[in-house]
């Protein structure tokens, strides 16, 4: 579901709990590794956060990892890491990626975590899908690589709870099979078919590029932030184990043609306001 960014007033307002996702955005709008404090802080300001809930948002995503400060004569420069800049990396890499071919077998966590340490599992889980797993059935999470030595959780787990790397050998039509359901592939592809067909409404409404400015800046994250931070969702599986048609390249051209249009003033944008902060 795309997020609402426009009020009544034609100011942008982001709902609570979802304008953390704006500063990776902003980030790759910029294309710059590292951007000024005072520069977030004014963009922000064009979603309509106030200065103090901007700042308060910077705090929070550095105390929980996801951006790191670094001082600047007497001001501060941000960088995403952590989490969000392995997404952002991720997703900067995009269609370009490589897909990789089936060896027969898959790459297993298979983990027994009693009712009572359902935080320790959920955490698991949502480590794991982070870093391409997908859940097989409960207790079984799948994925083409063995990452399991990233899973910081996996480092010292409670003594009452279990976790085996295995490999799940199949045939290619069962492979097939398995990945569907361990990465609800339909459901995935439902949703990138509908991303295609909004980001193509929108450049048939808007065929030329509008002026730079922070109207222009809202709408484009209004319409790119949602199909992004969903390809992060689609496994780096082999082609032979996708559904038929299965439509992420189509969202890939789609997103190329949104930035077409929207990508050239909204760069020129916030470029101007790098500038102008920058003695």
């Amino acid at each position: 579901m795309q997020e609402n960014v426009a009020s009544e007033s034609g100011r942008g307002t982001v709902p609570t709990g979802r304008s953390s996702s704006l500063v990776p955005f902003l980030f790759g709008v910029a294309q710059r590794p590292e951007l000024p404090g005072t520069v977030l802080t004014r963009l922000l300001g064009d979603f309509g956060l106030t200065e103090a809930a901007a700042r308060a948002l910077l705090l929070r995503m550095r105390q929980e990892g996801k951006l790191e400060s670094v001082r600047r004569g007497r001001g501060v420069g941000y960088r995403l890491t952590g989490e969000y800049g392995r997404r952002f990396d991720r997703i900067r890499q995009g269609a370009g990626d490589p897909q990789p071919t089936w060896t027969g077998s898959f790459h297993a966590l298979v983990y027994r975590v009693p009712e009572s340490r359902r935080a320790f599992r959920d955490g698991l889980r949502r480590a794991a899908v982070h870093l391409g797993y997908g859940l097989l059935q409960q207790g079984v999470l799948v994925n083409l690589q063995d990452r399991s030595g990233e899973l910081d959780l996996l480092a010292e787990p409670p003594e009452d709870v279990r976790v085996f790397v295995a490999r799940l050998e199949m045939s290619e039509p069962d492979a097939a099979r398995a990945a569907l359901l361990a990465w609800d592939l339909d459901d995935l592809a439902d949703l990138y078919a509908g991303h295609v067909r909004t980001l193509d409404a929108a450049v048939r409404a808007q065929p030329t590029p509008p002026e730079p400015g922070p109207e222009t800046l809202r709408r484009y994250a209004e319409l790119l932030r949602a199909p992004m931070v969903d390809t992060l969702r689609a496994p780096r599986l082999p082609a032979t184990l996708l559904p038929p048609d299965w439509p992420l390249p189509a969202l890939w051209q789609a997103i190329q043609r949104l930035q077409q249009v929207f990508a050239g003033p909204s760069v020129a944008y916030v470029a101007g306001q790098v500038d102008a902060a920058t003695p």
